[in-house]
């Protein structure tokens, strides 16, 4: 019942919130009515209203305050306050001592936040740019824009990072793929070429020591894992991450064997993959030896823009999926070389 009345309150001072949206369940995003957010981007939003166990805290990743639903609710919308004290305590009998506010910190475990970048998201960008453009050219589903990145000069962005990267050039535009670990500390980044480059890709570790794996912040690793070579690759199936190369079997740094499936590009004349194929074959691996239908896309996203949705292209993963013997004689008839 706390719950619902927490909820209840919260929607309606919801329209008091700007950029107010729901993340989840239980978890809400908005600009920090506290201490204004960001003021130098207007569409940074900082503050966040979780669960724990029956009520909702506050908190802001921008002036750090941490503290609970009432006092929140006090400090953005003073009116409501006695409404929300008679619903939320009236059933608590024998206890009259209705909290005070007070924005001291305090003590209390919430959820961990990715790290955003210093620079636009796609969600961010007007339509009609290139940036967005590219982005919805490839298909990516409008659930990871917020999540995606541009920047005008790849260089000076991950100078801004304080990482040394050798061989990178002025004014380069790329889109911008953060990596999080599972603790959603920014790990790395990838820029995507958005022009001439003869580098499509570029991947940066932000720490020499960290592995470099995309998406290990948002997998359920008791459930089966598919591990890609791309990152937009991995945006298109449940449950997956992604290497950024082509060894997949590196995978096994990070999760169970047995609870992965490696999923390497659709690429039978390609020397590398199917090198890395017939070694993780051999090791035991799962592994997706794509169906002759499918020869005439190399990778999942031609797959999507070709035609095929995420649930389709998840049945024939799944329905394509081989170990040991089986893997052997199927991937014997799939390769060119």
């Amino acid at each position: 019942m706390t719950i619902f009345i927490d909820r209840s309150f919260l929607l309606r001072v919801s329209p008091k919130l700007k950029k107010f949206s729901q993340k989840k369940e239980d978890l809400y995003n908005f600009r920090c009515p506290i201490c204004g957010d960001s003021q130098k981007n207007k569409h940074k939003a900082r503050g966040y209203i979780y669960r724990k166990k029956n009520g909702y805290f506050y908190m802001c990743h921008n002036c750090g305050i941490s503290t609970t639903f009432y006092n929140f609710l006090d400090k953005v919308d003073p009116n409501l306050i006695q409404e929300y004290t008679l619903e939320r305590y009236k059933n608590d009998s024998g206890n009259n001592n209705v909290p005070e506010p007070d924005f001291k910190e305090i003590k209390s475990d919430p959820p961990k936040f990715k790290q955003k970048l210093d620079i636009p998201s796609i969600e961010s960008l007007p339509d009609g740019h290139f940036a967005k453009d590219y982005v919805i050219g490839r298909k990516i589903p409008e659930s990871f824009y917020c999540d995606l990145y541009f920047t005008q000069d790849f260089k000076s962005f991950i100078e801004s990072l304080n990482v040394v990267k050798d061989g990178l050039k002025e004014d380069d535009a790329r889109l911008v793929i953060p990596f999080y670990n599972e603790n959603k500390e920014l790990i790395c980044v990838q820029g995507r070429a958005l022009g001439d480059s003869k580098l499509r890709y570029i991947t940066v570790k932000l720490n020499d020591d960290t592995h470099k794996f995309f998406g290990l912040d948002r997998i359920d690793k008791d459930k089966m894992v598919y591990v890609v070579e791309g990152p937009i690759d991995s945006l298109f199936l449940e449950n997956s991450i992604a290497t950024a190369d082509s060894n997949l079997s590196a995978a096994e740094r990070v999760l169970d064997k047995s609870r992965f499936t490696l999923v390497f590009d659709n690429e039978p004349r390609n020397k590398e993959i199917c090198k890395q194929m017939e070694k993780a074959i051999e090791e035991h691996f799962n592994i997706v030896i794509w169906p002759e239908m499918m020869e005439d896309y190399k990778d999942i996203n031609e797959m999507i823009t070709g035609g095929f949705s995420s649930d389709e292209i998840q049945d024939i993963i799944s329905k394509s999926t081989f170990v040991n013997l089986r893997a052997k004689m199927e991937f014997i008839n799939w390769k060119k070389v």
